[in-house]
């Protein structure tokens, strides 16, 4: 080989190494997981909101995707967007600067629901030199960032005897029923995840290094919600919303420390549950809000509040100092105070079903489900819009915020969108 076209080849060899080692150690910009660095709609520290929006959006780039509601996620460099191709449920890795394409891999068979669409629906989770994924019939799956790899995998109806609904218009199952949609979280060496299979495998900790079973714990089937971990009463615990009741378990063993029961139709609970300081708040379309407020010393909590009228479908809330904003029923945005759980304000006609919302401490960033974005400034005493734009088509997937920066997916395509000063 000729010293010109070994140096081509050793530049480009050295730049692909760079991209992919650089994404390997935390970025103040990152947006790894389901809802941001901290998994609670807060965007990065550091980072901040917009003061305004444009008109028309500056976008910096533009792909075609699959089919998919699966919430696109970021590390350093690096941006991961799950999609369906063919039979199968593909993680592509993309260079977030460009959209370009690095890598490719099938992790586990797609299906097709009439009724909510096809494509992934959970989230990839970064943690630096990997990456998880999870597909609607419930195989969990460690990749390598490097390259696509497959590290370990776990398939939750074969080792979990998940029972797999088909019939889509029975009135049981969750997640098994209309595929898998809350993320696992990482939580130092562990990897805690929904199962819901035969009894006792309800929540199950995986290493996340190996995919060995650490512990598992209850006997609840699989909502369609993520979970949460967090503090209360002086104990750290795995918070999650099951398919008829809200429950926390010990990191540590998943010993039972609390539950509440959270019944609706369908079992479609969807809603994240939101820290708020030593409380959790959670809401379903049915039962309305609910806040669980820690207890003693010992992790154990109780029920502070609920209001069956301040009823969420699919939309997760943010909470910001004593204040919930939220995409509710009835089409309304709507602030309520978490400490009593009174509604602040609502404003009507907001919007169509489904929104995202994102903040920065001092505004709301809201995607709608028919793709327009409105930024709001965050007031517990009334609506107060600073604007908004058309972005993107028709979407359920939360986006992801870095830098300035917006990646929005719909049904047809992701973009990057610069909405602050480069």
């Amino acid at each position: 080989m000729n010293t010109e076209l070994f140096l081509r080849h050793f530049t480009g060899w050295a730049a692909s190494v760079a991209l992919l080692s650089g994404a390997w150690s935390a970025h103040a910009g990152d947006w790894p997981q389901w809802r941001g660095p901290t998994s609670n709609g807060h965007v990065a520290k550091g980072d901040s909101l917009p003061g305004k929006l444009a008109d028309s959006p500056n976008v910096i780039w533009r792909i075609r995707t699959g089919m998919g509601h699966s919430a696109p996620v970021t590390q350093g460099n690096l941006l991961a967007v799950s999609e369906e191709q063919g039979d199968a449920e593909m993680l592509r890795l993309l260079d977030k600067r460009t959209g370009k394409e690095l890598w490719k891999q099938p992790y586990g068979q797609t299906y097709a629901d009439d009724g909510f669409g096809a494509g992934p629906r959970c989230a990839p989770l970064f943690d630096g030199e990997r990456i998880y994924v999870q597909t609607c019939r419930g195989k969990l799956s460690c990749l390598s960032v490097k390259d696509g790899s497959m590290i370990w995998a776990v398939d939750y109806q074969k080792q979990f005897k998940v029972k797999w609904i088909k019939n889509k218009s029975q009135n049981e199952g969750a997640a098994s029923r209309r595929g898998y949609s809350g993320t696992p979280l990482v939580d130092g060496d562990h990897l805690i995840c929904q199962v819901g299979g035969v009894p006792g495998t309800g929540v199950v900790c995986f290493d996340k290094l190996t995919g060995k079973i650490i512990w598992q714990s209850q006997d609840d089937l699989a909502s369609f919600a993520s979970p949460l971990i967090t503090t209360l009463a002086g104990k750290r615990q795995f918070v999650t919303l099951a398919t008829d009741k809200i429950l926390s378990v010990n990191l540590e063993n998943g010993a039972l420390l609390w539950s509440q029961p959270v019944p609706t139709l369908y079992f479609r609970n969807v809603v994240t549950p939101i820290a708020a300081g030593n409380s959790v708040i959670t809401a379903s379309h049915s039962e309305g809000m609910l806040c669980m407020g820690g207890s003693g010393s010992a992790g154990a909590a109780i029920r502070k509040w609920k209001d069956g009228k301040l009823k969420i479908n699919l939309a997760t809330p943010v909470v910001v100092g004593g204040s919930l904003y939220s995409f509710a029923e009835k089409d309304r945005f709507i602030c309520v105070d978490v400490a009593t759980g009174k509604l602040n304000w609502e404003e009507r006609g907001f919007g169509k079903f489904y929104a995202s919302t994102m903040t920065d401490g001092q505004r709301l960033l809201v995607l709608g489900q028919m793709g327009e974005l409105v930024l709001l400034n965050i007031n517990p005493r009334e609506f107060e819009e600073l604007g908004r734009a058309q972005v993107c088509g028709k979407t359920w997937s939360f986006p992801a915020y870095a830098g300035g920066q917006l990646f929005v997916r719909d049904q047809k395509s992701l973009q990057c969108l610069q909405l602050t000063a480069d």
